[in-house]
């Protein structure tokens, strides 16, 4: 990789990490920008958050 693409690489990784200030450290910033482009391209499943069925009622429906 040229020295031009590592600088645009990690110009854009420090601009991603001052968008999430205080949350990220590089490597959890890494992972995460890796997780997102593995899922978006389909090698990755997407992670679903939700409520167990005994969790669910009346008042929770959307």
């Amino acid at each position: 990789m040229s020295e031009l693409h590592t600088d645009n690489i990690e110009t854009a990784l420090k601009a991603f990490m001052a968008d999430h200030p205080g949350k990220l450290t590089r490597e959890q910033a890494i992972a995460a920008i890796l997780e997102n482009w593995f899922t978006t391209h389909g090698y990755l499943p997407a992670q679903q958050e939700g409520m167990r069925p005994e969790e669910l009622d009346a008042s929770n429906d959307d």
